[in-house]
């Protein structure tokens, strides 16, 4: 109901200028029209504008949805969840396998080969 009345306001107001521009335009022989909507500069806002070359949107450049999981970020997260001297073991279009040591035991960690590398097994 609410874009219902914007809607109108807008018809409206486009309407009435519409017919005052035409009557000053008959009457002064030029007039010109404009209508603005939003800061009406170069688009510095937060999401538009010229970045020097290089949009990163919202998010500054991070790659967080890549698709899969790159080798790094299985390493990483085997570093957060205590694995240390973590290396990779297998990595194939399904999972990346790392191998590590945790309180004094060797650990494996499976990881799917998904967007943030969820852990499929952990040993």
């Amino acid at each position: 109901m609410n874009r219902f009345f914007k809607t109108v306001l807008v018809a409206t107001s486009l309407a009435t200028a519409g017919v005052a521009t035409s009557a000053t335009t008959a009457s002064a022989g030029s007039g010109s029209f404009s209508i603005t909507i939003g800061s009406g500069g170069h688009g510095g806002g937060h999401w538009g504008g010229h970045r020097g070359g290089r949009d990163r949107g919202h998010w500054g450049g991070r790659r967080h949805n890549r698709g899969y999981c790159a080798p790094r970020q299985a390493l990483n997260k085997a570093h957060r969840m205590g694995i240390r001297h973590a290396r990779i073991i297998r990595a194939n279009n399904r999972v990346v396998k790392v191998a590590g040591r945790s309180r004094g035991h060797r650990v494996n960690a499976v990881f799917a080969n998904t967007w943030r590398c969820p852990v499929v097994r952990f040993r």
